[in-house]
C-alpha cells in the first residue's frame, strides 16, 4: 500500500517572535505522526506531498520606507524545503479601511541578489463580499526559490496579515491519465454529453469525489473566472491542488470554490465535490457571496493584458454548452439572477456578477461574447442534417501550403467511416485521415506534398452522415490552389513598392497568410531610413493570428525622403512555414510644406485594397489626375462637371452581381480613400469568399479582387 499525498495545513509561525512553545508543540507533534505515515507508508520526502504553511506577519516596525508612501518587507525565507513542482504565495489581511485601495507586490529570489519581477497580489475574494477581507490572489514562482519580499504603499491598511506558502507536490502523467473520465456521446440522447475532465483524484485532492452534506443549488447562470495568478509550471493540475489548499487550509473554506477548471491547453478538471454522481449542481463559493443559482468556471491563467488560448476559451464553452443543456440555459441569452437582484447575461464574468475585482480580466471580458457564441454553436439538434462550418485550405483563397494537411468542421459529430468512404480528392493524393476528439473535424494528410501550382478538388459525397446516421443534404465540394513553393506568402502591403505621397504618419501594415509566430519578428523586418539607419517601432501585434503585423516609427519621418521595409527570410507562422525570401518594399513620403507643392497624380489609378484578405473591413484607394474639360469627352454614363468627374466605384460578387456602390459622384483630382465594411447595414453579413471592387471615371474603368476571410 502506498500513501499518494500527504497533506501538512496550517502550520502557523509569528514572524516577529520565532516559533512559540504552544506553536512547536503542536508542530512537534504533527511531525512525529508524518514521520510514522513515511515509515508505515514508504513515502518519498522529495516533495511529492502538499505542503501548506503560513507566517502571521506583523513586522511592521521593519518596513523599509523606498519611497515617498511606499515600504519595503524584510527578506523572508520560505518556510518550506525543496518545493515542486512551484512554490505558491498567498497572503489574507483584515482591512483598517475597507474604502482604502490596497496594492501589494511580491518577488522572490534563490540567492537575495536576483529577484524575479514584481507580482501584483490583486484582492481576489470570490468566496464572499466581506469588505473588511483582503484576500490576494495567490503568486507562483519557480521551486528554486527561497526567499520572498514584500512592497506596498498600504500595509498601514492592513492587520492580521497571514503568508501562505504552499508546495502542492509533483503531480504525475500517469496519474492524471487514470483519472480522466470520457464520457462518450450516447445516440439515444438528445442532451449533450459532459466533455472529458480529470476527476479530483486525478488532480490529487485530499477530499473525496462526492460530499452528501453539500448544498445544492438551481442552475441559472454561468459565470467565469480567470485565477489570476500567472503559472510557472504546466502541471495544471497541480496548480488546481494549490488552489484548493489556498481556498481550504488558508481560507477556511469547505472546498475549491470552482465548480470547474479549465487549464490553457483545454484540459477540464472537475473542482467543488458533487453531493452525488448524478448532483453536480453544488453550490460554490466563487461569486463574492452571490453564489445561489450559479457555476463558477474558472480559466486558469491571468487574463488582464495575456490573451487566452483558443484551446481554452473552446474548453470552457464546451463544458458551458453541457451545463446549459443540462439546466436549460439560453447561452445567448439574458434572465433575472436572483442572488444579485438584477436581470442579467446567462453567461458572464465574475465582475459583472456582483464580484467587486477585477476577474476574469479585461482580456477575458472582451470575450465573453465569443463564449456565449461558441457555446450556442455546440448544442446541436442532432435530428438535423450536418452542414459545413469550414475547410482548409479555404475555398476562397488562392493558394496554399504544399505540406499542409486538409481538415474539414462539420457542425456535428460524424460517422467517421461514413465521411472516409465519401471523400475524395482530384487530382489523386495518397493520405491517410485523422479524426479530433469531439468527431466533428476531419483530417487528410497527404503521405508527400501536393504538386505545387496545381487546382485541386475535394469532394464529400451526401452518403457521409452525422454520428446519429443523419446524412449531408447535399454534396461538399470545395477547391484550392496550391502555392509555387512550400513558404508562408506576403498577400499585401501598405504602401505598395514604388509608392509616393505617404504620410508621415504612416503605419505600415503586412499581411502575410499565416497565424505569425511573434518570436520570428523582431530583427527580421526593419524600417530604415535614406541611410539605411533602423527607426524604432511601435508594434500593433493583434492581427498576429491573422497573419498581420502593423507598426510605425516612433522617430518622425522627414518629408519627401525614401524609406524602406526590409523583410528577411526568418519570418515565420507558429507552425514553422518560414516566409524563406529576403524582400524590400521602398516609399517616399509625402510633402507638405505649402499646399502648391502637393503631389497631384498623373494619371487614374486603382490601388490594391488593404488588408487584403480581410475581415471585416478593407481600405480601398484610387486617384484621379489633373483634367482640363478638353480632355474629358462627354459620353453616356461617362459624365463631367465643373465640379470634376464622375467617379463610381463598386463592389461585385464573383458572378457579377453588384453587392453594393461606394462612390457614385464627381471627384476632383486628388487621392482617395474608401472604406468596404463586410458587415455594414447595405450589404449585410457577407460570406467569405471572392469579391470584385470596380472603379470607373471618364475613359478609364480597372477592377481588382478582394478576399473576404472570416
Amino acid at each position: 500500500m502506498r500513501l499518494k499525498s500527504i497533506t501538512i495545513t496550517n502550520e502557523k509561525f509569528s514572524f516577529e517572535h520565532g516559533v512559540g512553545m504552544k506553536n512547536f508543540d503542536k508542530i512537534k507533534y504533527r511531525l512525529i505522526l508524518v514521520i510514522l505515515l513515511l515509515l508505515v507508508f514508504s513515502v518519498s520526502s522529495s516533495g511529492s506531498e502538499l505542503v501548506n504553511k503560513e507566517i502571521n506577519y506583523r513586522s511592521f516596525e521593519n518596513l523599509t520606507k523606498t519611497a515617498a508612501s511606499e515600504f519595503l518587507s524584510e527578506v523572508i525565507e520560505i518556510p518550506i524545503e525543496n518545493p515542486d513542482p512551484f512554490i505558491a504565495i498567498g497572503l489574507n489581511a483584515v482591512q483598517v479601511n475597507k474604502d482604502q485601495p490596497n496594492i501589494i507586490y511580491v518577488r522572490a529570489s534563490e540567492d537575495k541578489v536576483k529577484w524575479s519581477d514584481w507580482q501584483i497580489i490583486e484582492d481576489d475574494n470570490h468566496g464572499d463580499q466581506d469588505d473588511a477581507k483582503f484576500v490576494g490572489s495567490l503568486s507562483f514562482f519557480k521551486k528554486e526559490n527561497k526567499f520572498v519580499q514584500f512592497k506596498s504603499e498600504t500595509f498601514s491598511n492592513l492587520k492580521d496579515l497571514k503568508i501562505s506558502f504552499i508546495s502542492p507536490g509533483n503531480i504525475p502523467e500517469n496519474q492524471i491519465e487514470e483519472n480522466t473520465v470520457r464520457s462518450p456521446i450516447l445516440k439515444t440522447s438528445n442532451n449533450i454529453e459532459r466533455p472529458e475532465y480529470v476527476n479530483r483524484q486525478g488532480w490529487g485532492c485530499p477530499q473525496p469525489e462526492n460530499v452528501s452534506s453539500r448544498t445544492l443549488t438551481n442552475v441559472t447562470h454561468l459565470i467565469i473566472h480567470h485565477s489570476a495568478g500567472n503559472t510557472v509550471s504546466s502541471n495544471y493540475a497541480a496548480v488546481v491542488l494549490s488552489y484548493w489548499s489556498y481556498h481550504v487550509n488558508s481560507n477556511g473554506w469547505a472546498d475549491i470554490g470552482y465548480n470547474w477548471l479549465v487549464d490553457p491547453n483545454g484540459v477540464l478538471y472537475k473542482g467543488r465535490a458533487w453531493k452525488s454522481a448524478a448532483q453536480e449542481n453544488v453550490l460554490g463559493a466563487h461569486n463574492s457571496g452571490s453564489n445561489s443559482n450559479t457555476a463558477g468556471i474558472c480559466l486558469i491563467g491571468h487574463y488582464v493584458s495575456n490573451i487566452p488560448s483558443t484551446n481554452g476559451l473552446d474548453m470552457v464553452a464546451g463544458i458551458s454548452a453541457f451545463l446549459c443543456d443540462k439546466y436549460d440555459i439560453d447561452p445567448l441569452g439574458e434572465s433575472y439572477h436572483s442572488a444579485i437582484g438584477r436581470i442579467n447575461d446567462n453567461i458572464d464574468g465574475h465582475r459583472q456578477s456582483g464580484g467587486g475585482t477585477a476577474c476574469p480580466g479585461t482580456q477575458l471580458i472582451n470575450r465573453l461574447q465569443t463564449i456565449r457564441d461558441l457555446t450556442s454553436s455546440k448544442i446541436l439538434d442532432i435530428t438535423a442534417a450536418p452542414e459545413l462550418v469550414s475547410t482548409y485550405p479555404d475555398a476562397s483563397v488562392d493558394s496554399a501550403y504544399l505540406s499542409k494537411r486538409i481538415s474539414i468542421e462539420f457542425t456535428h459529430p460524424m460517422n467517421q467511416t461514413s465521411v472516409e468512404n465519401s471523400f475524395s480528392i482530384t487530382p489523386s493524393q495518397p493520405g491517410t485521415f485523422y479524426w479530433n476528439t469531439d468527431g466533428d473535424i476531419i483530417y487528410f494528410e497527404p503521405d508527400s506534398q501536393f504538386a505545387p501550382m496545381t487546382n485541386y478538388t475535394v469532394t464529400i459525397s451526401q452518403s457521409a452522415m452525422s454520428f446519429w446516421d443523419v446524412p449531408l443534404a447535399d454534396n461538399i465540394e470545395f477547391n484550392f490552389v496550391t502555392k509555387a513553393r512550400d513558404n508562408l506568402s506576403l498577400i499585401s502591403s501598405y504602401p505598395q513598392d514604388g509608392d509616393n505621397n505617404i504620410p508621415l504618419d504612416v503605419t505600415i501594415e503586412l499581411q502575410f497568410d499565416g497565424y505569425l509566430d511573434a518570436t520570428t519578428l523582431n530583427g527580421n523586418i526593419l524600417f530604415l531610413d535614406a541611410d539605411s539607419n533602423e527607426l524604432t517601432l511601435s508594434v500593433d501585434p493583434t492581427g498576429y493570428p491573422n497573419g498581420i503585423t502593423k507598426f510605425n516609427s516612433t522617430d518622425p519621418l522627414m518629408e519627401n525622403q525614401t524609406y524602406s521595409v526590409h523583410l528577411k527570410e526568418g519570418i515565420a507562422t507558429i507552425d514553422n512555414y518560414t516566409y524563406g525570401l529576403n524582400k524590400t518594399i521602398s516609399f517616399t513620403t509625402e510633402s507638405t510644406t505649402s499646399v502648391n507643392e502637393i503631389n497631384i497624380p498623373e494619371d487614374y489609378r486603382l490601388l490594391n485594397a488593404y488588408p487584403n484578405p480581410f475581415n471585416p473591413t478593407t481600405t480601398i484607394r484610387f486617384t484621379i489626375p489633373v483634367f482640363t474639360h478638353s480632355s474629358i469627352p462627354s459620353r453616356e454614363g461617362k459624365e463631367r462637371s465643373d465640379r470634376g468627374v464622375l467617379v463610381t466605384l463598386k463592389v461585385y460578387d464573383i458572378l457579377g452581381n453588384e453587392i453594393t456602390t461606394l462612390v457614385n459622384e464627381p471627384k476632383s483630382p486628388g487621392t482617395y480613400e474608401v472604406e468596404f465594411n463586410s458587415l455594414s447595414g447595405e450589404v449585410g453579413n457577407l460570406s467569405s469568399g471572392i469579391y470584385i471592387y470596380r472603379l470607373s471615371a471618364s475613359e478609364f474603368t480597372a477592377s481588382k479582387k478582394l478576399i473576404l476571410m472570416k
